[in-house]
């Protein structure tokens, strides 16, 4: 009634040594830096941002308690 197949990964049709003759471009060593310090300085953002988020945490929860004392 209904045709099972098993399931496979890769792609189908193509093998290892054909995908081994594939070219692979990458950016020179230079612009691979430049990607890299521009991804470093967003990563720092995220974490000042986190830090200020901690911080304005840590507040809200010290208001909550005096509230309550």
């Amino acid at each position: 009634m209904y045709n099972i197949e098993s399931m496979r990964s890769g792609q189908p049709g193509i093998n290892a040594e054909q995908y081994k003759e594939f070219p692979v471009v990458v950016p020179c060593i230079r612009e691979q830096n430049k990607i890299a310090e521009f991804l470093m300085l967003y990563d720092r953002k995220i974490e000042f941002a986190r830090g200020v988020v901690e911080h304005w945490r840590e507040a809200k929860e010290g208001l909550l308690q005096q509230m309550f004392v």
